[in-house]
């Protein structure tokens, strides 16, 4: 795992191989960690950081929860924005060393395709703070590795903290359906939403911030995307998506494709990186058009995928597809550049759509086969959970 960390960081230190792939960084380090900073300083300055900061530099607002702005009270200001970017992208790295261990030398490979992706390294050049959400919610992980009920209690107040950060990780909940004794594992569910919802409550006034519109680009994922190109609505994408989604998923468990989740015959920490990674990642994908670097949770399903691809047909297909999904923007990047650069704005536009239309059935592939896993493996604790209540009754 060690040369897979090795070659992100390669890729990410190459300003050419970033400008080939489409990675725009404006010859800026970690753009995004210094908006939360300069949040933070426009607060100290008297200004509201809610509106266009002029201290940042592009003059974005503030569109995260309350609690970032604690860095600035913590006296950290923009100044040290190489500090808490590098922070935040050492500690990825660490949570992804920690998390996600090869097996194989083409396991390994295979990683490398993946975390040395471009929408991984996008998030680690900008130092974007799912980077620490990420982290954040490895720690939640880890600990759900011991069987201890301190464990399931410091995976709680991760998933609560991530929530508490940026709102989505609430969806990593679901973590919780694995590794539970039967008659804990739905009080652990409860649990852990009713804490990270307590979160959200506390914090309701905010989170429509953090749902700001993101025009469909490269490096962009959302179910929006696809359907925008079709004509759809944008009031409408919400429920269309939701219901091709679901209707995918049903269809996935009914024919049999999407089994293996519950199984306990697979490594259990396999299993709940790959619950936690499909649920932020579906909960995402429908929920808005997200920057590419949410795709870092993909991250979290290699593990699990590689390891039931020689009995699942549906895993051997996403062991195909992911890389496929998070190099196609890179692919067309690539080829604008090197034939048909310098290419009219109008141009490219009427290309990306085009582009958009092709590719992004391969991303609705991902998703439904995700959300059918998901499925399947609620279905299967419920029918656990009614199961330990008829016992308990004819007891």
């Amino acid at each position: 795992m060690a040369g897979t960390l090795l070659v992100v960081l390669t890729w990410a230190l190459s300003p050419e191989l970033r400008a080939l792939m489409g990675l725009t960084d404006f010859n800026r380090w970690f753009l995004d960690s210094r908006a939360v900073l300069a949040a933070g300083d426009a607060v100290r300055a008297g200004l509201d950081p809610l509106q266009p900061n002029p201290l940042d530099v592009f003059k974005r607002p503030h569109v995260y929860s309350d609690w970032w702005l604690g860095l600035g009270r913590l006296g950290l200001t923009r100044a040290d924005n190489f500090l808490v970017g590098g922070i935040w992208v050492l500690g990825f790295l660490a949570a992804v060393f920690l998390t996600v261990r090869p097996r194989s030398r083409g396991e390994t490979l295979w990683l490398v395709l993946l975390a040395g992706s471009p929408p991984v390294v996008l998030g680690v050049v900008r130092a974007n703070n799912d980077l620490v959400v990420f982290t954040v919610l490895a720690a939640g992980l880890l600990a759900l590795r011991t069987t201890r009920v301190g464990g399931t209690v410091v995976a709680v107040g991760a998933v609560a903290l991530a929530t508490g950060l940026k709102f989505y990780p609430i969806a990593a909940g679901l973590v919780f359906l694995l590794g539970q004794p039967a008659r804990r594992r739905w009080l652990t569910v409860a649990a852990a939403l009713l804490v990270s919802g307590a979160v959200l409550w506390s914090m309701r006034d905010q989170v429509q911030r953090g749902t700001f519109f993101v025009e469909p680009e490269i490096y962009t994922m959302g179910a929006r995307i696809w359907l925008g190109g079709l004509g759809v609505p944008l009031a409408l994408t919400p429920v269309v998506a939701a219901g091709l989604l679901g209707l995918g998923a049903v269809w996935a468990v009914r024919l049999g494709w999407t089994r293996g989740l519950a199984d306990a015959g697979t490594p259990a920490a396999d299993r709940a990186m790959m619950t936690m990674g499909a649920a932020l990642l579906v909960f995402c994908f429908l929920a808005t058009v997200n920057y590419g670097y949410r795709w870092i949770f993909a991250l979290w399903l290699a593990p699990w995928l590689w390891e039931r691809r020689h009995v699942s047909a549906a895993a051997k297909i996403m062991v195909w597809l992911l890389p496929m999904v998070l190099w196609q923007d890179a692919a067309l990047s690539a080829v604008t550049e090197w034939y048909f650069a310098p290419m009219p704005q109008a141009s490219y536009d009427r290309s990306l759509v085009i582009w958009h239309r092709v590719t992004q059935p391969m991303t609705w592939a991902v998703m439904i086969l995700l959300a059918g896993w998901l499925l399947e493996l609620t279905w299967s604790c419920l029918r656990d959970a009614g199961a330990t209540l008829r016992s308990g009754r004819n007891g």
